[in-house]
């Protein structure tokens, strides 16, 4: 089991791929946010056929914070969290909608936003990257979703989907897990329209689930992780899946510096495939840079100011972290 991202560069993808194919071991995509409740949900009424064919959907995982809880979870001037650009921690909107229409990315456009002049957050850390970015994605089904993910204000987890006959989302406000549905069939025989609010539940292990973190999300992904080593069977969220997701985010990044322009998704899938990246180490990891690699930022290379190196120290030795082991 590995946490997200499954690999920082298309050649650590196709390696990671390779190695579980050659180890005929269980490999899971750990990424908890498709076994939310709600989420868990709209895979059985999609899978039911109530909303009909998989047309548009969005993801959103926006998560912003306070100066103090960005630089605890991000001790070090080189810490991933400070300079990953903000397209690649992308899987957390995805899965859940690849996880609930069975559909697989082809095709990417990525859009960054640069942090503002004026936000005061910025301003007491040593961040490196992007506030947010907006992925553009055409599903092999012929589908489009949009992606919104991290540093915006507006805290939310959010996954809409649109069918050919109806629409599905969990709820922005009150009780997020709390499904709404909408059934408009126009011209079927004896069809009225539809309109739904309510609180599922788990479709197994309700209350154990309920008790773990995020909205029992960890409950099932290690549930699946079990089931998979018992019965030797790949877990859902396989290898592939997560290379897939994974590599969204490095294409969105990509795309971004090429002024959004589309860009194919390869299919890992396929080994002949696989066999055309299984070099392309292109990478904004400044510790990994060479001439010609991209910085974590569209804006070029960020530099810490001292006001926020200086606040960030004080807050990483407040837990323990050596300042001067940057």
């Amino acid at each position: 089991m590995s946490e997200t991202s499954a690999c920082f560069t298309l050649a650590e993808g196709v390696a990671l791929i390779e190695a579980v194919e050659k180890s005929g071991r269980i490999y899971m995509f750990a990424e908890n946010y498709p076994y939310m409740l709600f989420n868990q949900e709209m895979r059985r009424i999609y899978h039911s056929g109530r909303i009909g064919a998989f047309i548009y959907g969005e993801g959103e995982y926006v998560h912003p914070g306070d100066a103090d809880f960005t630089n605890r979870i991000s001790p070090g001037i080189n810490h991933w969290r400070n300079w990953i650009p903000a397209t690649y921690y992308c899987t957390h909107s995805l899965a859940p909608v690849m996880f609930i229409t069975d559909t697989w990315p082809v095709k990417v456009n990525g859009f960054v936003m640069p942090a503002a002049a004026d936000d005061p957050v910025r301003a007491l850390t040593v961040r490196r990257n992007d506030a947010a970015s907006m992925i553009a994605l055409r599903m092999d089904n012929g589908a489009v979703v949009k992606l919104l993910q991290v540093g915006l204000r507006g805290h939310g987890v959010w996954v809409r989907i649109h069918g050919s006959r109806g629409q599905m989302e969990n709820l922005r406000h009150g009780d997020t897990n709390m499904v709404r549905l909408r059934i408009e069939r126009y011209h079927e025989r004896g069809a009225r329209p539809m309109d739904r609010t309510y609180l599922p539940h788990f479709p197994a292990h309700h209350a154990r689930a309920l008790k773990a973190g995020h909205g029992g999300g960890d409950f099932f992904m290690n549930y699946h992780f079990a089931q998979a080593i018992r019965t030797g069977e790949q877990p859902y969220l396989d290898v592939y899946r997560g290379v897939a997701m994974s590599i969204v985010g490095i294409l969105a990044y990509r795309s971004a510096l090429q002024d959004s322009n589309t860009l194919e998704v390869p299919d890992f899938r396929k080994t002949s495939v696989r066999r055309k990246y299984a070099h392309d180490d292109w990478s904004p990891d400044p510790a990994r840079r060479r001439p010609g690699q991209p910085w974590p930022s569209i804006l070029g290379d960020i530099k810490p100011t001292e006001q926020g190196l200086r606040y960030a120290r004080k807050i990483w030795k407040s837990i323990g972290y050596d300042p001067d082991d940057t």
